[in-house]
């Protein structure tokens, strides 16, 4: 009886080993298979939860790669709005460029009224043309006028250029109104510097000779210098001091080749001692009228 029922026992647990075995290959098949299929979603939610982070392969060989992310380039339609117009400084206007004119000389312009004209000062005219001697001006020479093109105007070319330019009429002391001022009386042969209707100086001059006379008229300093050089027809002196001229080559100016003042000596200019011209050429200035008459 034992006999028959232990073969009908593994009979059974023979089927049972393997549906068991069966069973635990299953579960581990699904294990694996779970784990498999949840391998990749935690990196995949990681890029879904940030965007900006990418996953930088590295090479089986071992090489390092670097990733770099370029910077965004800005939209141009934006630009205006991100620069503050008010903060900006605008160019400066280059200065305008002096500009160089000339003008040829007529009879009778002397660089006096040349400057005049123009409203430079002679002393401009002198260094733009490299004169020496003003005395040595001629008719035809054609001067470099400095400054701006848009300066006055040069003298008018109606103006018929075979006449001298006018000099005013002489005036008594009395009715000169200047602050200061120089009357030279040729007749007393003397120079008197004047403050108002005050006299401040007088002196002994020596006017020109009858053949080479001094100029009657009123007239006005136009360039001063502590020495020049005169020449003339038959003469030429130089280093001659304390020269004020004040109309074309004519000048007050101080003299040591003679000592007759107070009678006629010059060739023109109004001649006086050394000393008292240095006192003239200090208390005077360009621009101060010296009124002459007989």
């Amino acid at each position: 009886m034992n006999e028959r029922i232990q073969p009908n026992l593994n009979i059974l647990i023979a089927p049972l080993t393997v549906l068991m075995i069966v069973a635990i290959a299953v579960c581990l098949l699904a294990v694996l298979a779970g784990w498999l299929v949840n391998l990749p979603v935690q990196p995949a939610l990681a890029v879904a939860q940030n965007p900006a982070s990418t996953a930088t392969p590295v090479p089986t060989n071992g090489a390092l790669i670097l990733s770099v992310t370029p910077e965004p380039t800005a939209d141009p339609t934006t630009l205006e709005s991100v620069v503050d117009p008010a903060t900006v400084e605008p160019s400066p206007t280059p200065a305008p460029t002096p500009s160089l004119r000339s003008y040829t000389i007529r009879p009778g312009d002397t660089l006096g009224t040349i400057a005049q004209a123009y409203a430079v000062p002679a002393e401009d005219l002198i260094v733009a043309n490299a004169i020496t001697d003003p005395n040595m001006l001629y008719v035809g020479q054609v001067l470099i006028i400095p400054g701006p093109s848009t300066g006055p105007t040069p003298p008018s070319p109606e103006v018929d250029p075979s006449q001298p330019t006018p000099i005013p009429s002489p005036l008594s002391p009395s009715m000169v109104s200047e602050a200061r001022w120089i009357d030279v009386d040729l007749a007393e042969q003397s120079l008197t510097a004047y403050e108002g209707t005050v006299p401040v100086h007088t002196t002994l001059v020596s006017t020109g000779l009858p053949t080479t006379p001094t100029p009657v008229g009123q007239f006005r300093i136009w360039i001063k210098l502590r020495y020049d050089d005169m020449a003339g027809p038959g003469y030429y002196i130089e280093d001659v001091p304390y020269v004020m001229y004040f109309h074309e080559g004519y000048g007050l100016h101080g003299v040591t080749w003679h000592g007759n003042f107070g009678h006629p000596m010059s060739h023109g200019c109004v001649n006086l001692p050394t000393s008292e011209a240095e006192w003239l050429f200090n208390w005077t200035e360009v621009g101060t009228l010296v009124n002459i008459h007989d």
